[in-house]
């Protein structure tokens, strides 16, 4: 019987991730040594180099091929189990959890649309750490397994990670209905006139250069809160760019008018991203069918 336990699993797929030594550490937070002593545990236990030195890198044999697949299924059902065993020491008898970041914009909508679509919050339990903006970490966390998945519009470029298109953006102007200004069929240059709003996280999505600042004015107030953003929104004269999707979610809860924005065409497409060796997980695929299945009708 092999004895090889998680942490080492977790390392071996890293360096397949990566074909470096050096950057898996400074991936999984490690030193080198303890990655090569990992490495060597693996060679020994399966008796294969399982990476060649080359100029380009680590290349794996093929049994380090052969045996990617199954112990990276094995990772994933060892956290799975490890998750269950937490949730049912804390008295939640669900049987999955997901861990998710995106920000809390996203979070907000999506969350609506799982209950609208009938997501069974009762068996899978979702939970979110707030995206920071940071999409190296984000990357970071989605290969070394921290995470399950990520939303953003961003398209990843990295080879381990699956980028699912959720739904496109289209840019919406949200302020008070009494504005005394901005009203329906406003324009370009009367909008570049006002002061704005504007989300500091994904995903504000759309620069702002190229909506309303041509002249580099910064944004009046920031913030990651869609509390603090609505209830600005609706109680000044500040205005708030945002995708058309919250804005409509907001227009149910404060007194706000939601308005054309000049350009009609799509500014950006929210992404659901996962590592590649997830790409048959169930729960994963339900999370994602159930969140473009709500959009679409939305």
């Amino acid at each position: 019987m092999l004895d090889i336990d998680v942490s080492v699993i977790r390392i071996f797929l890293t360096v397949m991730d990566t074909r470096s030594v050096t950057l898996a550490a400074e991936l999984l937070n490690s030193s080198t040594a303890s990655v090569s002593r990992a490495l060597k545990k693996m060679r020994d236990s399966f008796n294969d180099p399982l990476f060649i030195r080359t100029k380009k890198g680590l290349e794996p044999t093929a049994l380090a091929y052969n045996i990617t697949p199954n112990l990276a299924l094995a990772l994933n059902s060892i956290q799975s189990a490890v998750s269950v065993s937490t949730t049912l020491r804390n008295g939640d008898n669900r049987q999955t959890r997901l861990k998710l970041s995106l920000s809390p914009m996203l979070e907000y909508y999506l969350t609506s649309i799982l209950q609208h679509q009938g997501y069974p919050f009762d068996d899978v339990a979702l939970t979110n750490e707030t995206h920071d903006g940071d999409l190296t970490k984000d990357i970071t966390r989605l290969r070394t397994r921290k995470i399950d998945i990520s939303f953003t519009p961003q398209k990843y470029a990295d080879w381990m990670i699956t980028n699912v298109p959720l739904f496109d953006l289209v840019p919406v102007v949200m302020c008070r209905k009494d504005h005394p200004r901005i009203k329906a069929g406003f324009n370009l240059q009367e909008l570049e006139r006002e002061e704005y709003l504007s989300p500091t996280m994904w995903p504000s999505l759309f620069e702002d250069n190229i909506v309303l600042n041509p002249h580099n004015k910064a944004p009046i107030y920031s913030s990651t809160s869609v509390l603090n953003l609505m209830m600005m929104t609706a109680t000044t004269d500040y205005i708030l760019i945002c995708g058309q999707p919250f804005a409509r979610e907001f227009e149910k809860l404060v007194d706000v008018q939601v308005l054309e924005f000049p350009h009609a065409k799509p500014m950006g497409t929210i992404y659901a991203h996962y590592h590649k060796s997830r790409a048959t997980d169930v729960n994963i695929v339900n999370l994602i069918n159930k969140i473009k299945a709500g959009a679409l009708h939305e």
